[in-house]
């Protein structure tokens, strides 16, 4: 760049140098002007990539959640069929419409895809179950079927398959375990109020009408729908609870 510099008296007797810009001097300031052009969009671009981030992050994330529920429909269906070591990770990767090298990658093994299945299934339970409001048992009833509604038929499978696999069979105990733990949340103040303190008569009263097997014989034996069960459900409560629901 070429400049051509003259000296003049300035204010106060200083001296201001003037810059004169050649022919040349245009075509480097019109490079200069580009370059500014390009940082600009450059870092445009960068502010569009970061925003745009988020965004491919939260679709990837949703992908994989998408991806887990055909894995876990995919487990219960082939679950619902065949005994437990007949299940592959191949059959769950067909039915899934996912490769086998996905479930190896997510879970290792046919064991880790069981325990995953298992954990994630308990979550959902207790977060339904326990939603429940104590002392209403209108509330309670209705929730009970709900929850027999959506996995009964998946606990009096785990009954069977107990049988034969320990694993299974673990997981029969904590859902009785839970059970127990919710009748007692539930029906809390009649049980304080009868001094049950223990798994005495009133509790096991109880733990036994809203059995899953009650649920059973309720609504495949006796062909009743949902809200004949809830209404038959209900009556046995408050005939063991002496009284009628406030």
């Amino acid at each position: 760049m070429v400049v051509r510099t003259s000296a003049a008296a300035g204010p106060g007797g200083g001296v201001l140098a003037h810059a004169k810009v050649g022919r040349r001097d245009g075509d480097c300031l019109s490079q200069l002007v580009g370059l500014d052009t390009a940082i600009f969009m450059s870092h445009s671009w960068d502010m569009n990539i970061e925003a745009a981030r988020p965004y491919r992050m939260t679709v990837r994330a949703a992908r994989v959640a998408e991806t887990g529920e055909r894995i876990v429909a995919a487990s219960l269906e082939l679950y619902g069929e065949l005994w437990l070591d007949e299940i592959t990770l191949d059959k769950v990767a067909e039915r899934a419409g996912v490769s086998t090298k996905t479930l190896q990658r997510r879970y290792g093994d046919r064991d880790g895809l069981v325990r995953s299945v298992s954990e994630t299934l308990a979550g959902r339970v207790a977060a339904q179950r326990f939603d429940a409001r104590p002392g209403d048992v209108d509330d309670a009833v209705a929730n009970l079927v709900t929850h027999y509604e959506s996995v009964g038929t998946l606990a009096l499978r785990n009954m069977v398959q107990a049988q034969r696999f320990p694993q299974i069979a673990a997981l029969v105990q904590y859902g009785r375990d839970e059970h127990h733990r919710w009748v007692r949340h539930v029906f809390a103040r009649w049980l304080e109020r009868s001094g049950d303190a223990a798994d005495g008569v009133l509790f096991l009263q109880l733990f036994t009408i809203t059995d899953v097997t009650v649920w059973r014989l309720l609504r495949s034996d006796l062909r009743l729908d949902p809200q004949q069960t809830q209404h038959i459900i209900r009556g046995l409560l408050v005939a063991v609870l002496g009284e009628e629901p406030a």
